[in-house]
């Protein structure tokens, strides 16, 4: 019997408890989760590896989000993309983000609402979309 794919998530957070606390959840409803702290290090594995998930928060310690996210736009791959912060997003926050691919934008200490937005990615398809230049 041939196994179901699993849709892949890469979570890009500074805290290694966000980090611990996402992979569990997103595991328990079917995601292939993939953790790191740094932008640098999601980029390669973005290089790397293709994710149809990418939930990054919007505070990076080695890298600004904007150029973080300008960066993922460069590849010819995009995976969705939901962004965390701490606080409620603003009008000014959600057409930023999206601006620069974002799909959803999320308050980061509230799990169930970050589950949905991931989860609500995985409904498109592609899951990760392709791009044309």
């Amino acid at each position: 019997m041939e196994s179901e794919r699993r849709n892949k998530i890469l979570i890009v957070d500074n805290d290694q408890r966000a980090l611990e606390a996402f992979g569990q959840v997103l595991a328990k409803v079917g995601f292939e989760t993939h953790t790191t702290w740094s932008g640098r290090e999601a980029l390669d594995l973005l290089g790397s590896q293709q994710f149809d998930v990418l939930l990054v928060d919007d505070y990076l310690p080695d890298l600004h989000a904007s150029e973080f996210l300008n960066r993922v736009g460069q590849l010819p791959v995009q995976p969705w993309i939901v962004v965390m912060q701490a606080s409620m997003p603003t009008t000014n926050d959600l057409l930023r983000y999206a601006s620069l691919g974002a799909f959803s934008v999320v308050r980061k200490h509230h799990l169930e609402e970050v589950r949905k937005a991931v989860s609500s990615c995985c409904v498109a398809e592609p899951l990760a979309k392709t791009c044309i230049n």
